[in-house]
């Protein structure tokens, strides 16, 4: 079965420039053909006159015909010149594949993301449109989490955290990341938050059982969050 590729690209207006992706920098995914094989390559492009230092992660999804799922990432810290066009990394898949994959670029500056791509491949469309869920800027990256830790404790953390959002099949609408940051001494906080807002947050420890543990907590306030946004996107379609 050959693989069918479908872009998921919606473009809404925004009423804050500073909700904007891939205004400053523009994050695209390419792919071609060869024989059997689709290469995908990520790219960047500077579309200003300043010197850009940047990160980025490149990440391909997979979910079979059992609903098992997983990732394979890439990530990395890069510069852009003033209007510079950068390959970033390259990625290939079978195109006799059926499971469903999902190819996501994100380029951040500092903490932020300013730029992403997403493409499908063997996604169904869903039958109603109303039934879509799409981010701020009305591209649809539903139930993605990112990770961007620095230490051991913080990837265990990730771990048992993304092991459990896929368990749960929570699929939230909105981009999660896990996010750590140092803090004073040696010590470091780790962040679970979607978009802008922090979810929840604590001090990275050494610990499996403590670790875990704030996995479940992080768990319960991810899945409240998309509940009450879903709850508010009801209220709304009632008026």
């Amino acid at each position: 079965m050959k693989l069918k590729l479908l872009i998921l690209l919606t473009f809404v207006f925004q009423v804050s420039f500073a909700q904007f992706t891939n205004t400053d920098v523009v994050a695209k995914i390419k792919t071609s053909v060869i024989d059997d094989i689709v290469a995908i390559t990520a790219t960047a492009i500077n579309r200003t006159e300043v010197y850009k230092s940047l990160t980025y992660t490149f990440s391909v999804f997979r979910t079979d015909d059992q609903n098992n799922k997983s990732k394979n990432s890439q990530d990395g810290r890069f510069a852009l010149e003033p209007n510079e066009n950068k390959q970033l990394s390259i990625t290939s898949i079978n195109t006799n594949e059926s499971d469903k994959i999902v190819v996501l670029l994100l380029i951040y500056e500092e903490d932020k993301i300013i730029a992403k791509d997403r493409i499908a491949f063997n996604e169904e469309k869903k039958a109603k449109d109303t039934e879509q869920e799409a981010s701020d800027d009305g591209i649809e990256l539903k139930g993605i989490v990112v990770e961007e830790t620095k230490t051991k404790p913080g990837k265990d953390f990730y771990d048992f955290f993304y092991n459990s959002y896929t368990l749960n099949q929570i699929n939230g609408s909105r981009i999660v990341g896990v996010y750590e940051k140092l803090s004073f001494g040696r010590t470091t906080i780790i962040q679970v938050k979607i978009g802008d807002n922090v979810i929840h947050e604590f001090i990275g420890k050494p610990d499996l059982e403590y670790l875990e543990q704030m996995s479940k907590i992080a768990i319960r306030k991810v899945y409240k969050y998309f509940k009450d946004l879903k709850n508010q996107k009801n209220d709304i379609f009632q008026y």
